[in-house]
């Protein structure tokens, strides 16, 4: 009977267990035989509860009392391989048959979970697991390749603390969750091998059965790497941050809106002596009655409701504040307060600077004596060789020593105004202006006049004192005005004579760079047009080449004329400026650089109705619009067609001319102070001088004009150039 229960099987091709009544098992076919992992031959004596129930908690006594309710009695089950079957219980006379189904949705569901995840043993063995775990681990992991592998054992886990969640899990029967740093990622950087940290978020939660027993443990890793590299550099940028601000030379202090401090840095903390024990968030500088009488709380709600900074210089007496402070000392504070944006709550805080200045004051007060004593002294030496007076405001005299006098020409009583006895100061004049304005300035005023009725020249310094009262010195720089004068003039002319030599060498050294630098790409032109010329066997197009040759030579014939013209002039302190048109000259240097236009397809537009002359050397701007478009053309991008837009424009009476092309760019930060260096090169061009740009910026400045560039990386490159009007 029973061969025939499951020969019957066997021919269905189902899987199928034969049961006697007490659940043992009797036979099994081929199909069920792999799917509950049974050795080869007889079944032996094995029951279903070792074999199937304490796996999935449904135990024999339950199965059939369901069968026998006249209800379906089945169970689900993943042997060791991963594969899920139902099975069905039958009632065959004396027999229980289990019919096996395969099915296949708990992997589906496990292999598209969105991260990765992994069965595991209680005791740490892994069972299965999606390819997204599959891929965090990498495929040479020894979780994939080795016989055994035990991730409770594996001490690299055990000291990053993976295999503690593990044992966490088993513990407490609750998912176990922790940030790890799980490994490294190899990335080339040119020819060198960096390592990237990879972080997860590594989740391990129990399974149980019907029992409540821990069956498996299933790991899941999310990647964080980037949040956990982001938040890392926030940390660092906010840590820095609290290390300048503690470190500050002075004193820091932060309060919300509402007046609590927030924070005070280490410098105003020593300042003030803080006493131990306070809690610095409970002092509010609003309702602080030593902070109400100096008016700190005034100062405060002007930045808040004004929302504006306030500056205040302010002498504070320490000793009447025994609350917060030990500082018990009169100390002068310069003190800053400005309001700023919280950025994460976005409420407004207001940040306080304070600087001790006591010193300072203490200095100025004692310089300030000092300078005093210092004047008065000089009172009594009355035969000094220098004229001193002391003066109102208003110009009347309270003393004046015999040299002053002597320098004034005339009789001067104490009481009496200057304004009215002395000549000079009775017509109104520059030398006047500055003497009033020096009488009523509350700093030291010094200047020099000359008088033509005494054919002199005095030096006055005229200082304020703090009886409201000016003293006036007066010194005779007569002859060393005139020697000065001498030796000006003398100077002078020297100073010509070398800018007139530096010129003239400047623009030698300029027209050598000119001839052998722009005259390059036309002879450039010219090789390339005669081998075009030489390689073709139509007469129709070598003749078609030699006019094209004729043109390209005349050009070059008019620029060399040009030059020698120039070079010719070698005694002009500066080269011939003309009124030229800045679309004929693009032009002109158009017909020369032809050809190069041509093969590389450079596109030309331009702007320049707004500011379409300038008046400037004809042969420096060819050059300079000769270099913009090579340069345009030497660094296109590959692939892309080469566009180049000029643009000129005339605001305050300066005329600006910008060339934008499409290029690769520059790198400014690596290279924007040696962009305009003399043979400075910054791409990997065979052709490329590092002259061009040399030469543009030496002519613009010999004009007394100025050229910048901004560019970017793959964004092209914009120069402007500033031409110096006359």
């Amino acid at each position: 009977m029973n061969d025939a229960i499951i020969n019957k099987a066997i021919a269905s091709f189902v899987p199928a267990l034969l049961l006697d009544l007490n659940g043992n098992l009797l036979s099994a076919n081929d199909r069920a035989r792999g799917l509950v992992q049974l050795p080869g031959g007889n079944a032996g004596k094995v029951h279903y509860d070792h074999l199937i129930g304490e796996s999935t908690g449904i135990y024999w006594g339950a199965l059939c009392a369901t069968l026998q309710n006249g209800l379906k009695a089945g169970v689900e089950f993943a042997g060791t391989g991963g594969q899920w079957t139902a099975w069905q219980l039958l009632a065959q006379d004396e027999y229980f048959v289990l019919l096996g189904q395969e099915i296949a949705q708990p992997d589906k569901l496990f292999n598209h979970l969105p991260l990765g995840i992994q069965q595991f043993s209680v005791d740490g063995f892994p069972i299965k697991s999606n390819s997204l775990q599959q891929d965090n681990w990498g495929p040479h992991h020894p979780i994939f390749i080795q016989p055994g592998y035990n991730i409770l054992q594996d001490p690299v886990y055990r000291q990053i603390g993976l295999s503690q969640l593990f044992e966490e899990a088993v513990a407490t029967g609750r998912p176990a969750k922790k940030e790890i740093l799980l490994r490294y990622q190899e990335y080339a950087v040119g020819d060198a091998i960096r390592l990237s940290p990879c972080y997860y978020e590594a989740t391990v939660f129990p399974a149980f059965n019907l029992q409540k027993e821990i069956t498996d443990l299933y790991l899941l890793l999310k990647e964080v790497t980037a949040q956990k590299l982001t938040l890392m550099g926030l940390e660092k940028s906010a840590r820095l941050l609290d290390s300048v601000v503690e470190h500050l030379p002075i004193g820091y202090v932060q309060f919300d809106h509402h007046g609590f401090m927030r924070r005070i840095n280490h410098t105003h903390r020593e300042f003030l002596q803080i006493r131990p024990g306070l809690e610095e968030g409970s002092f509010n500088i609003m309702s602080d009655p030593f902070s109400r009488l100096y008016g700190f709380n005034e100062l405060f709600m002007t930045v808040v409701t004004e929302n504006r900074m306030i500056r205040k210089e302010i002498e504070v007496d320490f000793s009447a504040e025994t609350i917060y402070t030990e500082q018990s000392q009169v100390r002068w504070m310069d003190i800053t307060l400005f309001p700023l944006q919280d950025p994460v709550d976005k409420k407004m805080i207001v940040v306080a600077l304070i600087n001790d200045i006591t010193d300072r004051k203490l200095e100025h007060f004692m310089r300030t004596e000092l300078q005093r004593n210092t004047e008065q002294l000089h009172l009594f030496f009355d035969a000094v060789d220098m004229g001193y007076a002391t003066l109102e405001r208003d110009g009347r005299v309270n003393f004046i020593n015999r040299k002053a006098a002597q320098m004034a020409g005339v009789e001067i009583q104490p009481g009496c105004n200057i304004f009215d006895i002395i000549p000079e100061f009775r017509t109104p004049s520059p030398f006047l202006d500055r003497l009033a304005q020096a009488m009523k300035s509350t700093v030291s005023e010094s200047f020099s006049s000359y008088f033509y009725r005494v054919d002199k020249w005095y030096d006055f310094l005229v200082t304020p004192m703090r009886d409201n009262t000016v003293s006036v010195f007066i010194r005779d720089i007569t002859g060393s005005r005139k020697l000065q004068k001498e030796l000006h003039r003398a100077n002078s002319q020297l100073s010509k004579l070398n800018r007139n030599l530096l010129n003239q060498n400047q623009q030698l050294e300029d027209f050598a760079h000119i001839t052998s630098h722009n005259l390059r790409a036309p002879i450039a032109n010219l090789k390339a047009l005669m081998q075009l010329h030489n390689r073709s066997d139509e007469e129709a197009e070598k003749e078609e080449y030699l006019g094209m040759l004729e043109a390209v030579i005349n050009k070059t014939d008019e620029t060399l004329n040009d030059l020698v013209n120039v070079v010719q002039i070698r005694k002009e302190t500066d080269i011939g400026r003309e009124l030229i048109s800045f679309e004929d000259r693009l032009q002109y240097v158009l017909h020369v650089l032809m050809l190069e236009v041509n093969q590389s397809g450079l596109q030309i537009t331009t702007d320049l109705q707004e500011a379409p002359t300038i008046r400037f050397p004809r042969i420096y701007l060819d050059s300079i619009l000769l270099n913009l478009i090579t340069n345009a053309i030497r660094y296109r991008k590959p692939e892309v067609t080469p566009v180049l837009h000029f643009s000129s424009r005339k605001e305050k009476g300066v005329i600006t001319l910008a060339a934008q092309d499409n290029g690769m760019g520059i790198d400014m930060n690596r290279f924007g102070s040696k962009l305009f260096g003399f043979r400075k090169t910054f791409h990997k061009n065979s052709d490329a001088k590092g002259i061009g740009l040399f030469i543009t910026k030496t002519q613009v400045e010999a004009m007394g004009g100025s050229i910048s560039a901004e560019s970017a990386p793959g964004r092209g490159t914009k120069f402007i150039i500033t031409f110096k009007t006359e």
